[in-house]
């Protein structure tokens, strides 16, 4: 399976207009699509489930199958290490390298707000479901999540 390598942050931001960023929203919007059809058959997720966390809507007692979706899109934005912790280094590289600079120091701030967000869990799914949740807490009308 063809690898993504974009900033999780990126899917969290919703309003990238065209720029000097290295993706349009159109492009964004469609990597979103692939990343979603790659990731969701590997998991008993309906598609209102997805929906709904696409929306920033997170149950307080989320299916675990949901959990492991947002690790597959984690891997395939390319900010996961080895431990499956989503990393601090790589999504700011990746900030830097593909984000309008209009955009780069809120995404810094949201993950610099969240990035404690996974401390508390053993588990990778739960990790990167909160990490992501921990995102839409901090601006809801911001989260961008295929």
């Amino acid at each position: 399976m063809e690898r993504f390598t974009f900033v999780i942050l990126v899917l969290f931001l919703k309003l990238l207009g065209p720029s000097d960023g290295a993706m349009t929203m159109k492009q964004l919007k469609n990597s979103l699509e692939m990343m979603r059809k790659a990731c969701a058959p590997k998991f008993k997720v309906d598609d209102a489930s997805l929906n709904e966390l696409t929306a920033g809507n997170f149950r307080s007692d989320p299916d675990p199958e949901l959990k492991c979706y947002t690790v597959c899109i984690a891997q395939m934005a390319g900010t996961l290490t080895k431990k499956g912790e989503i990393s601090l280094s790589k999504t700011t590289a990746q900030i830097d390298a593909m984000l309008p600079n209009e955009m780069k120091a809120f995404a810094k701030e949201a993950m610099t707000a969240c990035k404690d967000a996974q401390a508390g869990y053993k588990e990778t799914c739960d990790k990167i479901y909160y990490s992501v949740k921990c995102v839409a807490e901090f601006n809801k009308d911001a989260l961008l999540f295929p």
